[in-house]
């Protein structure tokens, strides 16, 4: 695993607060930038295995790549239907798990509504698995419906909160250790800031450059008055990533 001690003279120390798998991929792509991730999970995902609704469906739809290892399960009919998926990297990853028909939206669910909407015919009826998160948002099946097709909701996946900050950021929060941190959701970058005040370790975290995906994720960040918050110009890791190079190292601020 990347650690903090490992960026080189001109890069950053960054914390990312992502679960354990989908933080390791940011680590590496942080890696290839030439900065240093803490890795420190504040959510663990767990499946539910929660049995597929009945079929048939015309399409699968995911809206997050947790729900991944799951879908892989499928068989392989199911696997040859169209994918919609919420964006790139999803789409990058249900590629390489078996899916052979993937199309990417935008990043977020307003984008893979519209989607549907261009791959489908309004009111053709097309009945579209819809793999989500138990913590999912609560109109994501409303905007699919309302661009044409037939969403069926399958749980797969729960985002459990951590008990406690992890003692990574722990660490490097009271060694100074960081950078910059990354926010890739809304109820990630609210449940990191219930652990950063329960362990009082809001002086050390509040002050760091915070990156958020999009303004949604930023929500709970400007709630709190964070004042150095950066949003990406698109909901995409790239778009997020990107923010990085505005950041002074010396100064700690974009």
């Amino acid at each position: 695993m990347v650690t903090a001690e490992a960026a080189g003279a001109s890069g950053l120390r960054v914390l990312v607060l992502r679960p354990k798998a989908a933080g390791l991929r940011t680590a590496a792509r942080l890696a290839t930038l030439g900065h240093a991730a803490v890795a420190a999970p504040v959510m663990a995902i767990a499946r539910t295995h929660a049995p597929p609704p009945e079929g048939p469906f015309d399409a699968l739809a995911v809206t997050s790549a947790a729900s991944l290892p799951t879908m892989s399960e499928l068989p392989e009919a199911m696997k040859a239907l169209p994918v919609l998926a919420v964006g790139e990297q999803t789409a990058l990853l249900a590629r390489a798990g078996g899916f052979g028909r993937v199309h990417a939206a935008d990043g977020e669910r307003h984008s893979l509504a519209r989607l549907a909407g261009r791959l489908f015919a309004t009111g053709s009826g097309t009945r579209v698995l819809l793999a989500l998160g138990r913590d999912h948002k609560a109109d994501t099946e409303a905007l699919l419906r309302a661009a044409g097709v037939d969403p069926v909701a399958w749980i797969v996946y729960a985002a459990q909160a951590k008990a406690e900050l992890p003692e990574a950021a722990r660490g490097a929060l009271v060694g100074g250790q960081i950078d910059a941190v990354l926010h890739y959701s809304r109820r990630s970058a609210a449940i990191a800031i219930d652990l950063v005040d329960r362990a009082g370790l809001w002086p050390a975290f509040a002050p760091l450059p915070h990156l958020a995906l999009s303004e949604d994720v930023a929500a709970p960040l400007r709630e709190r008055g964070v004042p150095r918050l950066l949003v990406a110009g698109q909901p995409h890791e790239e778009a997020l990533l990107a923010l990085l190079s505005g950041i002074d190292l010396k100064q700690g601020s974009p």
